[in-house]
Order: C-alpha cells, then structure tokens, then sequence
C-alpha cells in the first residue's frame, strides 16, 4: 500500500473513527479542520515510527510536516532516505 494511503486509513480509523464530517483527502489541512490536535500528532507520529520502522528526528517535529497527508508522507520518505 502507498504510504499516503496507509496514513490516510490510520487517520480515519484510529483519529477522526467517525466522529467527525469531514471529507479527507492528501491535501486537507488536518491541523487547521481540527482532524488533529498536538495528541493527534503523537498518536500519527508513533504510527508513522512504527508502521515504516524509522525514527523521525526531533528537528521534524514541527507543525508544517503534519499539516498534511501529503506532507506526513514527505517526511516519511525523508526520513527513510537518511536511513
């Protein structure tokens, strides 16, 4: 599975689990809709460190590479590059 799609699934299930009406797609602002909140980047960052087996740098964790599934993705591939 691409990896933007893995997070879009983890987001759905295990974030918004439909409580929200909300359509998501790679590019909606999950910080801004209020998908996710500063817990909601730790349960993804968690998932992203285990789901592709790498450690994201404490330098990543800014708000910018979770406003996005897109950009999520980006720091994934980022990530797995380095290693």
């Amino acid at each position: 599975m691409e990896i933007r799609n893995e997070i879009l699934e983890f987001i759905k299930c295990e974030i918004v689990d439909g409580l929200m009406n909300i359509n998501l797609d790679f590019t909606t602002d999950l910080i801004e809709s209020g998908v996710i909140d500063s817990m909601g980047i730790m349960k993804l960052l968690v998932f992203v460190e285990d789901s592709f087996n790498l450690k994201v740098s404490d330098s990543e964790l800014v708000p910018n590479n979770f406003e996005s599934i897109n950009s999520i993705s980006h720091l994934v591939e980022r990530t797995m590059a380095i290693n």
